[in-house]
Protein backbone atom coordinates (compact mmCIF):
# COMPACT_ATOMS: atom_id res chain seq x y z
CA UNK A 1 0.00 0.00 0.00
CA UNK A 2 1.29 3.38 -0.48
CA UNK A 3 2.65 5.78 2.18
CA UNK A 4 -0.51 8.17 0.61
CA UNK A 5 -3.12 5.75 1.35
CA UNK A 6 -1.92 5.64 4.82
CA UNK A 7 -2.39 9.23 5.76
CA UNK A 8 -5.65 9.38 3.70
CA UNK A 9 -6.93 6.11 6.07
CA UNK A 10 -5.58 8.38 9.24
CA UNK A 11 -7.84 11.23 8.02
CA UNK A 12 -10.79 8.75 7.14
CA UNK A 13 -10.52 7.87 11.04
CA UNK A 14 -10.32 11.36 12.07
CA UNK A 15 -13.58 12.03 9.35
CA UNK A 16 -15.46 8.89 11.03
CA UNK A 17 -14.81 9.92 14.88
CA UNK A 18 -16.08 13.37 14.22
CA UNK A 19 -19.16 12.08 12.40
CA UNK A 20 -19.64 9.57 15.54
CA UNK A 21 -19.14 12.91 18.18
CA UNK A 22 -22.29 14.53 15.97
CA UNK A 23 -24.24 11.59 16.94
CA UNK A 24 -23.19 11.36 19.97
CA UNK A 25 -24.08 14.75 20.74
CA UNK A 26 -27.82 14.24 19.44
CA UNK A 27 -27.55 11.09 21.97
CA UNK A 28 -26.83 13.31 24.99
CA UNK A 29 -29.50 15.49 23.93
CA UNK A 30 -32.26 13.18 24.23
CA UNK A 31 -31.04 11.82 27.10
CA UNK A 32 -31.15 15.26 28.79
CA UNK A 33 -34.61 15.07 27.55
CA UNK A 34 -35.45 11.62 29.29
CA UNK A 35 -34.19 12.68 32.31
CA UNK A 36 -35.66 16.10 32.57
CA UNK A 37 -39.31 14.21 31.78
CA UNK A 38 -40.55 13.00 34.77
CA UNK A 39 -42.88 10.79 32.63
CA UNK A 40 -40.34 8.59 30.78
CA UNK A 41 -39.03 4.88 31.83
CA UNK A 42 -36.27 3.45 33.13
CA UNK A 43 -36.42 1.51 29.57
CA UNK A 44 -35.85 5.09 27.84
CA UNK A 45 -32.98 5.37 29.55
CA UNK A 46 -31.79 2.78 29.24
CA UNK A 47 -32.08 1.80 25.17
CA UNK A 48 -30.39 5.63 25.48
CA UNK A 49 -27.27 4.64 27.12
CA UNK A 50 -27.13 1.40 24.97
CA UNK A 51 -26.95 3.30 21.97
CA UNK A 52 -24.36 5.70 23.22
CA UNK A 53 -22.20 2.86 24.94
CA UNK A 54 -21.96 1.49 21.13
CA UNK A 55 -20.98 5.09 19.73
CA UNK A 56 -18.13 5.16 22.38
CA UNK A 57 -17.00 1.57 21.52
CA UNK A 58 -16.37 2.74 17.79
CA UNK A 59 -14.82 5.74 19.04
CA UNK A 60 -12.27 3.70 20.60
CA UNK A 61 -11.52 1.12 18.10
CA UNK A 62 -11.64 4.57 15.64
CA UNK A 63 -8.50 5.71 18.53
CA UNK A 64 -6.83 2.51 18.48
CA UNK A 65 -6.61 2.18 14.91
CA UNK A 66 -5.28 5.69 14.46
CA UNK A 67 -2.56 5.28 17.16
CA UNK A 68 -1.40 2.22 15.54
CA UNK A 69 -1.57 3.53 12.26
CA UNK A 70 0.00 6.81 12.94
CA UNK A 71 2.62 4.69 14.77
CA UNK A 72 3.61 3.19 11.38
CA UNK A 73 3.45 6.39 9.51
CA UNK A 74 4.96 8.80 11.56
CA UNK A 75 8.24 8.87 10.45
CA UNK A 76 7.57 8.81 6.66
CA UNK A 77 5.28 11.80 7.86
CA UNK A 78 7.76 13.33 9.35
CA UNK A 79 10.41 13.00 6.60
CA UNK A 80 8.32 14.34 3.72
CA UNK A 81 6.19 16.74 5.43
CA UNK A 82 5.87 18.93 1.59
CA UNK A 83 4.54 15.67 -0.04
CA UNK A 84 1.80 15.16 2.51
CA UNK A 85 1.08 18.72 3.19
CA UNK A 86 -2.57 18.93 2.29
CA UNK A 87 -3.13 16.26 4.18
CA UNK A 88 -1.50 17.22 7.11
CA UNK A 89 -3.57 20.45 7.01
CA UNK A 90 -6.92 18.61 6.83
CA UNK A 91 -5.90 16.27 9.76
CA UNK A 92 -5.18 19.23 12.02
CA UNK A 93 -8.49 21.02 11.20
CA UNK A 94 -10.35 17.47 11.87
CA UNK A 95 -7.69 17.22 15.59
CA UNK A 96 -9.95 20.33 16.06
CA UNK A 97 -12.92 19.74 15.18
CA UNK A 98 -12.64 16.68 17.11
CA UNK A 99 -11.63 18.29 19.93
CA UNK A 100 -14.17 20.81 20.00
CA UNK A 101 -16.72 17.71 19.77
CA UNK A 102 -14.93 16.11 22.45
CA UNK A 103 -15.11 19.33 25.06
CA UNK A 104 -19.06 19.84 23.75
CA UNK A 105 -19.75 15.83 24.53
CA UNK A 106 -17.58 15.92 28.17
CA UNK A 107 -19.76 18.88 29.00
CA UNK A 108 -23.06 17.72 27.91
CA UNK A 109 -22.74 14.43 30.07
CA UNK A 110 -21.31 15.99 32.88
CA UNK A 111 -24.90 17.86 32.63
CA UNK A 112 -26.80 14.70 32.34
CA UNK A 113 -24.93 13.54 35.25
CA UNK A 114 -26.18 16.25 37.01
CA UNK A 115 -29.75 15.64 35.59
CA UNK A 116 -29.69 12.19 36.56
CA UNK A 117 -28.90 13.35 40.57
CA UNK A 118 -31.65 15.15 40.80
CA UNK A 119 -34.25 12.86 39.08
CA UNK A 120 -33.10 9.99 41.61
CA UNK A 121 -32.83 12.24 44.14
CA UNK A 122 -36.54 12.95 44.21
CA UNK A 123 -37.10 9.31 42.84
CA UNK A 124 -35.73 8.26 46.11
CA UNK A 125 -37.65 11.05 48.29
CA UNK A 126 -41.53 9.80 46.51
CA UNK A 127 -40.12 6.19 47.58
CA UNK A 128 -39.50 7.53 50.94
CA UNK A 129 -42.92 8.97 51.35
CA UNK A 130 -44.60 6.23 49.85
CA UNK A 131 -42.92 3.85 52.33
CA UNK A 132 -43.83 6.34 54.88
CA UNK A 133 -47.49 6.41 53.82
CA UNK A 134 -47.51 2.76 54.06
CA UNK A 135 -46.10 2.93 57.79
CA UNK A 136 -48.95 5.58 58.47
CA UNK A 137 -51.27 3.19 57.11
CA UNK A 138 -50.17 0.03 58.49
CA UNK A 139 -49.95 1.67 62.27
CA UNK A 140 -53.34 2.91 61.88
CA UNK A 141 -54.61 -0.49 60.66
CA UNK A 142 -53.13 -2.39 63.29
CA UNK A 143 -54.13 0.29 66.30
CA UNK A 144 -58.10 -0.11 64.65
CA UNK A 145 -57.94 -3.82 65.07
CA UNK A 146 -56.24 -4.10 68.17
CA UNK A 147 -59.55 -1.96 69.53
CA UNK A 148 -62.21 -3.71 67.92
CA UNK A 149 -61.29 -7.44 69.73
CA UNK A 150 -64.01 -9.11 71.02
CA UNK A 151 -62.57 -9.63 74.27
CA UNK A 152 -61.68 -5.92 74.83
CA UNK A 153 -63.83 -5.39 78.42
CA UNK A 154 -65.74 -2.45 76.75
CA UNK A 155 -67.37 -4.96 74.23
CA UNK A 156 -68.55 -7.16 77.10
CA UNK A 157 -72.08 -7.06 78.00
CA UNK A 158 -71.90 -5.24 81.59
CA UNK A 159 -75.73 -6.44 82.52
CA UNK A 160 -74.44 -9.63 83.66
Amino acid sequence: MENMDYVVMLRESLEKKADILRVLQIRNQEQAAILQDPNTTPDDLEKNMNMKSELIDRIIMLDEGFQQLFGRVKTIIEADRETYADEIRIMQELIKKVTDLTADVEASEYRNKEYAKARFANIKKEVREIKKSNDVVTSYYKNMMAHNKADDPSFLDKKK
